[in-house]
């Protein structure tokens, strides 16, 4: 993508968020910029998980359609991968995983921003730009 699209992209993606986490987005930013793979993909739930808890939804999508969102493969693997990063966690089978080399988490921030991404515009889809 050239420099014109990601600010187009980003544009959008900031009228979707409150304040908070409007922050949390342009950390994102950041830590793409500088390659900051786990910082995207912590960070990158956080934005969801704010509005998966917000106390009024309703402007958003139907209850149904938040429930498939919330629980879908994708925030599913996000949240696998968050946790594995913070939380040192494996549940495949109870081992300990080993240190995470720059290029999976290159991989794994590049799917986490894609997710992040298409879940807002997913949440947002009524919404007028």
């Amino acid at each position: 993508m050239n420099n014109k699209t990601d600010n187009f992209e980003i544009e959008i993606i900031l009228s979707y968020l409150n304040s908070n986490s409007k922050k949390i987005f342009n950390e994102i930013i950041l830590a793409k910029k500088n390659n900051m793979w786990a910082t995207v993909i912590v960070f990158s739930l956080a934005i969801l998980d704010n509005i998966f808890h917000q106390n009024d939804t309703n402007y958003l999508v139907e209850g149904l359609e938040l429930n498939k969102i919330k629980y879908s493969k994708d925030i599913s693997w996000l949240r696998k991968k968050r946790n594995e990063i913070l939380h040192y966690e494996n549940n495949e089978n109870n081992e300990p995983i080993g240190f995470f080399n720059d290029e999976d988490l290159k991989i794994a921030s590049f799917k986490a921003y894609k997710i992040l991404c298409k879940n807002l515009i997913k949440l947002h889809k009524s919404r007028k730009i």
